[in-house]
């Protein structure tokens, strides 16, 4: 017997300090495959392991085996466990099928194991032993140990190529326990990480709702909370009202725009803001794009009032960081309430001071009337346009006049909005020209009011002081009266006129009824429209053109594009359809009068 239990002892020592040494699976193997050949004498010796459909066997560790014999093993025929038939088997298979030793004392004898007439002259072997790796689980493969002699084996190679067997078994539990642990070991590290990281996030989030509470108790504005949201999600932030206008906007340097009108008009993008805003689920949406963004729905009520963007942050938000925008959000509506709550209370502020500004004979107090126009942000001292604002039909809930006109204003003054005598009125600084931002709130009021109604927009004289103010108010209403009658009867409503430049005409406006001054132009005009209608001949424009040019026939030419003999004749008709002489001077101011009140009358919608 070549062993010796000092030597064996010693072995096993071995084994067990590579694998608690957390040696390589293959090189523990192969120190088995060593130990083998050094305790029992043999020359050759392999530990071959099944695969996990437990239909082959492949040689895991060994020693002294030579590439072409490691490769002749390797291939498909090979090592099956359950070969066809005896021509493809081999002790080590029957070993692992049969749980047993198997015992070779010669190969050439060993007729029924076809693939050794193969093998073993590639190895040079004569006798082996293949001894199955008992561990306390399932089969895990087969130790194979070859003589390059025939030999007898006797009880005690069996016995001990068994136990090193089982010691490569338990090396290779040992092996794979401590694999698993190690997995284990690195699956609870993750979930550590996941667990401090998930913990920082929440402790971001914490931070980031008592630093907007702070925000709230302090009431910091707008552009203030916007940048405290960009500041915390290193990212761009962007604050619009319903219509698309910025309301504020953070950071001042690199910021990134949400996507324009045209892209969130487009299909991807439209509906996924549609599915923020659905069914009253009003949530933080990605909305797709080249730049992430994504938008937060700010809400009064029921009612969208805006939005709240956040693009190209550091990184794409997690479900924390979104219930924080939405937070920022819900902040953001409570300040456009509070706004919208001051243009209210402004515009109640505004109506009473209106009554005491526009009455007949103009106010008692002149003095307390424009302080109490300057305690509101309205310098009333300095000179107004006075304007009015008249809507024929239905007026939807959300469309709020404060809020259009602010909106159309900015970043123009924004005017004192009030209503007085059933009337929305509007006292604008007169510099510079307030045409365009009237323009702008008729624009916007006709498309809040959609097909419900028509909307008509006079912008009236200039009041220069307290009185003046009453006295404007009279003419711009003197104008609009006309206007909405010529609209009942002619079928014209709506438009924008300009009354504020009529000089002496505005004592008609202040003073005539509607019925008195159509009747008044229709004396004079109707015979010149009559005549247009039979023969055509521009007559009316003519006439306009002449007396806006200061009666200059050659001016007027030239302003109707015609030749000066086309002017001449056509003043000639008019003088025969009126039967009035165009030299005199009482007859060109009358005509003037007229043709006001014609161009007042017939302005067309918007």
């Amino acid at each position: 017997m070549p062993t010796s239990l000092r030597s064996w002892m010693s072995a096993v020592s071995e084994i067990a300090r590579a694998v608690n040494a957390a040696e390589p699976l293959e090189e523990v193997l192969n120190r088995v495959a060593v130990l083998a050949c050094e305790l029992i004498g043999f020359e050759f010796c392999a530990v071959m392991l099944a695969d996990e459909q437990r239909q082959r066997l492949r040689i895991a560790g060994c020693s002294g085996l030579n590439p072409h014999y490691l490769a002749q093993v390797s291939g498909g025929r090979s090592l099956q466990i359950h070969p066809p038939g005896a021509a493809l088997d081999t002790p080590a298979a029957r070993a692992y099928r049969e749980d047993r030793t198997i015992v070779v004392p010669d190969v050439r004898d060993a007729a029924s194991y076809g693939r050794l007439q193969d093998l073993a002259p590639t190895q040079g072997y004569q006798a082996l032993l293949a001894s199955p790796l008992r561990g306390s689980g399932e089969k895990a493969g087969v130790i194979v140990a070859y003589s390059v002699t025939a030999r007898e084996f006797g009880p005690p190679e069996l016995e001990l190529i068994e136990l090193l067997g089982g010691q490569a078994a338990l090396a290779l539990e040992t092996t794979r326990l401590r694999a698993g642990q190690q997995e284990v070991i690195r699956e609870l590290s993750r979930a550590n990480d996941e667990l401090r990281r998930g913990r920082a996030v929440l402790e971001w989030a914490e931070q980031q709702h008592r630093q907007l509470m702070q925000l709230v108790l302090d009431e910091v504005e707008l552009p203030g909370l916007v940048g405290a949201l960009a500041t915390a999600l290193r990212a761009s932030v962007t604050v619009e009202d319903a219509d698309g206008r910025m309301l504020a906007r953070a950071p001042e340097q690199d910021y990134r725009p949400p996507p324009d009108l045209a892209a969130r008009r487009a299909g991807p993008v439209r509906a996924a803001l549609d599915h923020g805003e659905v069914g009253g689920r009003y949530q933080v949406v990605r909305v797709p794009g080249s730049t992430g963004a994504w938008a937060a729905p700010v809400v009064l009520g029921s009612e969208l009032a805006g939005r709240l963007w956040v693009t190209a942050p550091a990184a794409e938000p997690e479900p924390v960081q979104l219930r924080v925008i939405e937070r920022f959000a819900l902040v953001v509506a409570l300040l456009l309430l509070q706004q919208r709550h001051v243009l209210d209370v402004r515009s109640r502020l505004s109506g009473d001071l209106l009554g005491d500004l526009l009455r007949e004979g103009g106010p008692v107090h002149p003095r307390a009337v424009l302080d109490r126009a300057a305690a509101i942000g309205h310098d009333l001292s300095r000179p107004h346009v006075v304007a009015l604002l008249a809507v024929d039909g239905v007026v939807p809930a959300t469309a709020r006049l404060p809020e259009l006109v602010r909106a159309a204003a900015e970043p123009a003054p924004v005017p004192l909005v009030g209503s007085y005598d059933g009337l929305h009125v509007l006292l604008h600084p007169a510099e510079p020209d307030p045409g365009d931002t009237l323009r702008r709130v008729l624009a916007k009021t006709a498309q809040a009011v959609g097909g419900h109604g028509v909307v008509t927009m006079v912008a009236g004289p200039v009041a220069r002081d307290a009185a003046g103010y009453a006295t404007a108010f009279r003419v711009a209403r003197g104008a609009l009266a006309l206007h909405l009658s010529g609209g009942l009867s002619g079928g014209l409503a709506g438009g924008f006129i300009d009354a504020g430049a009529l000089g002496l005409s505005a004592l008609l406006l202040e003073t005539g009824t509607p019925d008195a001054l159509r009747r008044f132009s229709a004396r004079l005009l109707e015979p010149l429209e009559a005549h247009e209608q039979r023969h055509g001949g521009d007559l009316i424009a003519t006439l306009s053109a002449w007396l806006a040019a200061g009666c200059s026939t050659a001016a007027a030419a030239q302003a109707l594009v015609v030749h000066r003999n086309t002017v001449t004749y056509r003043l000639g008709r008019v003088e025969q359809l009126t039967g009035r002489r165009l030299t005199d001077s009482s007859t060109r101011l009358e005509l003037q009068m007229a043709l006001m009140i014609h161009d007042i009358a017939e302005v067309g919608p918007v």
